[in-house]
C-alpha cells in the first residue's frame, strides 16, 4: 500500500516538473526576440531611405539605432549595423549590405540634324553632353562612317557609357552638302576708301583701284566682262624682259596668260571636283577674283612646284623688278596673299612700285604694302 503511495507521489511530481516546464517553455518562447530583415537590400542611385527601412518585423524588442538617412549618391556597398534590445533587456547586434547600384543609362544632349558644306571639318562632339545620375564625367563617342568629301545624309550615333556599363545610343542624321561658292564679283558698288596704312582707294564699275593700281584678291574682284587679254604695257615689259634673260642664255616664256572669267570658272570648278573648296582656294582663284582676267599678270615656263630652284627661276626672283613686274605670292606670305607660293606668277606694276615691293630681295606683298586684306 505504502508503494502505491509513493509511486503516485512520484508520477504527480513529475507531472507538476512537466507542467512547469512547459509553463516556462512557452513563456519563454512567447517572449523571443523576432527581427526579421533582407541580408541584402539593392537600391539605385538617390533613392530616399533610412537604416532602418530594410526592417521587415520586429517582435519582443526594441530598436536601440537611431534612425538615419542613408546616403546612396554614389555606387557603392555599405555596411548596416542595427542594435536591439531583448525582452530581457539583452543587446543583439544586426548587420546587413546595401548595394547602391546605378541601373539609369546617360542622358545625351545633342541636335538630330546637323548640316555642312562639303569638304569643311567638322566637329560633331561640338555642344554635345552626357549627363548621368552618378555624376561622373561621361565621354560621349560618334559611332558610323561617313566622308566629309561626299554630299549626302549619313545615319550616325552618339554613344555614352557610364562605369556601371549603361549605354545611351541616340542617333542622328549629318548632311553633307555641296560647298556654297560666293563670289563678290559684281556686287561692289562704287566707292572711296582709306587703307589701314593712309592709301586712297577707289571702286569704279566694279573695278577697284589703290593708289591708282588695279587690285584683284580674295577680297576684291572684277567684273565677269572685265578685260579682253594682255595689256599692252604688260607684253612689251615681257618681251623685254625676255630679251634680257636671253642674253644670260636663259629661256623664259608665258604658259598662262589672260584668262576670261568663264575659262578661271572652268579650271577653278575642275581643281574644286578634285581636291575640293578649301583646298583648290590655296592655289587658284574663284572666277571673277583672278589676276590673269585684269591682263597684268601671268604664269611663265613650268606650272608646278619644280619651277622653285631653276636658274630660270631664281633669275626672274632677282631681276623681274627691274621691268615692272613683282612676284606676286612670294614665299611664306600666304597669310596676306591667300595663296600659297608660286614662283611661276607675276604680275605687272610698272617699275617704280615694283622696285619697292622686290625690297633688296625680300618680296612685299601688295597686300601688306597697301595695307588691305584677301579673303573670301
Amino acid at each position: 500500500m505504502k508503494n502505491k503511495k509513493a509511486k503516485i507521489i512520484i508520477i504527480i511530481i513529475i507531472a507538476l516538473l512537466v507542467l512547469s516546464s512547459a509553463t516556462l517553455y512557452l513563456f519563454l518562447n512567447s517572449k523571443r526576440l523576432v527581427f526579421e530583415y533582407d541580408k541584402v537590400k539593392e537600391v539605385s542611385l538617390n533613392t530616399k531611405i533610412t537604416n532602418l527601412d530594410n526592417i521587415k518585423n520586429i517582435k519582443n524588442g526594441k530598436i536601440l539605432t537611431e534612425e538615419a538617412i542613408i546616403d546612396t549618391s554614389k555606387v557603392d556597398n555599405l555596411k548596416i549595423t542595427i542594435e536591439v534590445e531583448d525582452y530581457f533587456k539583452k543587446i543583439h547586434a544586426y548587420t546587413y549590405n546595401i548595394n547602391v547600384i546605378d541601373i539609369e543609362k546617360p542622358i545625351i544632349t545633342f541636335k538630330e540634324k546637323i548640316e555642312s558644306e562639303k569638304g569643311k571639318k567638322i566637329d560633331l562632339l561640338k555642344d554635345v553632353t552626357a549627363s548621368d545620375d552618378s555624376n561622373e564625367d561621361i565621354e560621349v563617342l560618334v559611332e558610323g562612317e561617313y566622308d566629309i568629301n561626299k554630299p549626302g545624309d549619313y545615319k550616325l550615333y552618339y554613344v555614352a557609357k557610364d562605369k556601371s556599363g549603361n549605354t545611351a545610343k541616340e542617333e542622328f542624321t549629318l548632311t553633307i552638302k555641296e560647298k556654297k561658292i560666293t563670289t563678290q564679283n559684281e556686287i561692289r558698288p562704287d566707292a572711296t576708301f582709306t587703307t589701314s596704312k593712309g592709301f586712297s582707294g577707289v571702286t569704279k564699275d566694279g573695278v577697284t583701284y589703290i593708289d591708282g593700281y588695279l587690285i584683284a584678291n580674295k577680297t576684291y574682284s572684277i567684273p565677269s566682262s572685265y578685260g579682253s587679254g594682255l595689256t599692252k604695257e604688260t607684253t612689251n615689259a615681257f618681251y623685254e624682259m625676255k630679251s634680257a634673260a636671253s642674253l644670260d642664255g636663259l629661256n623664259i616664256y608665258i604658259s598662262s596668260g589672260f584668262r576670261s572669267y568663264n575659262s578661271q570658272r572652268i579650271i577653278y570648278n575642275n581643281y574644286v571636283k578634285r581636291d575640293g573648296v578649301d583646298v583648290a582656294d590655296t592655289y587658284s582663284a574663284r572666277p571673277g577674283h583672278s589676276e590673269h582676267q585684269t591682263g597684268l599678270a601671268f604664269d611663265v615656263n613650268i606650272i608646278n612646284d619644280s619651277f622653285a630652284g631653276t636658274p630660270e627661276a631664281i633669275w626672274l626672283d632677282k631681276n623681274a623688278y627691274k621691268y615692272g613686274f613683282i612676284l606676286r605670292y612670294p614665299k611664306g606670305k600666304t597669310n596676306e596673299t591667300g595663296y600659297k607660293y608660286e614662283p611661276w606668277h607675276f604680275r605687272y606694276v610698272g617699275k617704280n612700285l615694283a622696285l619697292v615691293l622686290y625690297n633688296n630681295g625680300n618680296w612685299l606683298t601688295m597686300e601688306d604694302y597697301f595695307g588691305i586684306t584677301s579673303a573670301y
